[in-house]
């Protein structure tokens, strides 16, 4: 594989693809110099406060830039036998050995299908060096889960502009801790934060949610927005039970994930198979065609999601910021009487939720924003640098508040699509030309950019 490096390739762009000529050539150069400017700003500002203030321990790892450069991604999770793979394979469109298909489980790893030239697999410790992909943080989970990762190199298409993980199925009972040294729901959480898109599969004749998979849902909670179900094989049950398997999915989906908007479902059977029921063929038709128009969407919007992405971190770094500088602030003369790290670490646990109401009060954050106390509180017990905080510095909020009132909006503006009050029109990613993507083959990807309007005069 050829690295895919951030000068050289924009978002959605393969490394394979000859850019067009005028309008093109502006949109391709536009998109790469602000994914560049995104990188900087993370790398040069927010880094090293998320460092200052142990930001990695108390929320999430530090970005790399294999994580900027990367092409979006597709996690599958589901029980076992829900078509995860059988769906990769009719995405793909390649047969392989690799992505087995039967119907007992079959598929026991973390496998991200990757594109090469040459069909290949590369396992876990090597994927996880490779600097072509944005593995390296899956390190943290030890050689144990290494050993249940790959990743497979395959000349398709569609994997020039998506990589898909397919994961293994998860089992009922106790069998689905047998064999197991990692935690599923923690590396399903780490993949799922880094994903473009979460497709939560489930069999017709399968609806009952076990106690992992429950597990694994609820972790999906802070990326609800990219989650969507799949309703695979539904062309094996009548129409009259469909409408009720339907109906009782929609329920047990939305009574994990416990969000007010009911996630998007697509029916279908993802394979080549004829379907065994067809009194819903235009529905599942409609549907298969509705992912891959979903998929097409991801690499044409990959820039404004990674936006999107640092927008959000930096506002979370900021919070956290100013909750541990204030804890700091509220510790510092029982720090100098006591010397014992685990005494201090109680102290700090036992008035927690005063301290965090006088922070939230005193700079006025968002309860949405507040970090939840009995989480706040086991990273605490485990974290041993408590005196190592340090006093709150203006200079590096005032810093995260320019990225996010300024930078931001400014790099934003020129990418966005919105037209501005005087009439321009800036260029959407969205708004693609004549496309020699494996996209352009499908319906409705074939139509020409929409012109900017003239500059204001």
């Amino acid at each position: 594989m050829e690295p895919c490096p951030i000068k050289d390739v924009s978002p959605g762009q393969s490394s394979s693809q000859v850019p067009q000529t005028g309008t093109e050539d502006k949109r391709l150069d536009s998109e790469r110099n602000v994914l560049r400017k995104l990188w900087q700003i993370y790398s040069d500002k927010v880094l090293p406060i998320e460092q200052k203030s142990f930001y990695s321990h108390f929320s999430s790892a530090a970005i790399s830039r294999e994580e900027f450069e990367s092409r979006p991604q597709v996690l599958l999770l589901g029980q076992y036998s829900t078509g995860k793979t059988s769906m990769i394979r009719w995405l793909t469109e390649v047969e392989t050995n690799y992505l087995d298909v039967r119907p007992q489980p079959c598929t026991d790893k973390f496998i991200a299908v990757v594109h090469g030239d040459e069909e290949r697999l590369i396992h876990g410790n090597a994927a996880a060096c490779l600097p072509q992909l944005p593995y390296q943080g899956l390190s943290k989970f030890g050689g144990s889960f290494l050993s249940s990762f790959q990743a497979l190199v395959l000349p398709s298409n569609i994997l020039k502009e998506i990589t898909f993980i397919d994961t293994p199925g998860v089992l009922s009972g106790s069998k689905q801790r047998i064999g197991r040294d990692y935690d599923f729901a923690e590396v399903s959480s780490w993949m799922a934060n880094r994903a473009d898109l979460v497709l939560l599969t489930f069999d017709a004749h399968k609806l009952d949610i076990s106690d992992e998979f429950q597990e694994v849902m609820e972790v999906l909670r802070p990326y609800a927005d990219k989650v969507r179900c799949v309703l695979n094989k539904a062309d094996q049950i009548d129409a009259t039970n469909l409408v009720r398997v339907y109906g009782a999915l929609l329920w047990n989906v939305g009574k994990v994930l416990q969000t007010p908007e009911i996630a998007r479902v697509f029916v279908s059977s993802f394979w080549n198979e004829e379907y065994r029921y067809k009194a819903h063929e235009t529905l599942f038709n409609e549907d298969k065609q509705a992912v891959q128009k979903e998929l097409a969407g991801l690499p044409r919007t990959a820039l404004l999601r990674k936006i999107d992405m640092l927008a959000k971190r930096v506002s979370a770094v900021k919070t956290h910021l100013l909750i541990m500088s204030h804890l700091r602030s509220k510790m510092t003369g029982f720090m100098n009487m006591v010397r014992s790290e685990e005494t201090i670490k109680k102290n700090v646990c036992e008035q927690l939720p005063d301290l965090l109401a006088d922070a939230q009060r005193i700079f006025e954050l968002s309860l949405g924003d507040m970090p939840k106390l009995e989480d706040l509180k086991t990273k605490i017990l485990k974290f041993d640098g408590l005196s190592k905080l340090r006093p709150l510095d203006k200079k590096d909020t005032e810093r995260l508040e320019q990225i996010i009132n300024t930078e931001i909006p400014q790099l934003l503006a020129g990418v966005s699509g919105v037209t501005s009050s005087c009439g321009k029109e800036f260029l959407d990613p969205k708004e693609a030309g004549p496309s020699t993507s494996w996209f352009g083959s499908l319906p409705g990807f074939s139509g020409k950019r929409k012109r900017s309007e003239d500059e204001c005069a």
